[in-house]
């Protein structure tokens, strides 16, 4: 089964903001994303930046109020670099069944 494209639902703006999150302030911070109605995925990862979220949007005036109000909030965020999704080629996935996810 494939996940539900964002554009069905009514999310024509989608962004991957990738962040710098002091560690002190990254499972906060990552607690604080994953909360979040817009992030559809909170991951930790390695590099420049140590936090990666997928961020859904109803249009790109909500996508620019959300990077400029409710991201930039948490005071662990050091910088954030945001890529826009200009176009998807490939979204695939499977639901897993409630007794596999991880916990």
């Amino acid at each position: 089964m494939a996940p539900v494209p964002p554009a069905v639902l009514g999310f024509r703006a989608e962004a991957r903001p990738w962040m710098s999150v002091r560690p002190s302030r990254l499972a906060a911070t990552d607690a604080a994303m994953a909360e979040r109605p817009e992030v559809s995925l909170a991951a930790h990862t390695t590099g420049p930046t140590n936090l990666l979220a997928a961020v859904n949007c109803r249009d790109t005036l909500h996508l620019g109020r959300y990077l400029t109000t409710r991201i930039a909030a948490p005071d662990g965020i050091r910088a954030i670099e945001t890529a826009p999704v200009i176009r998807t080629v490939k979204r695939a996935g499977a639901l897993l069944p409630p007794d596999r996810r991880p916990r």
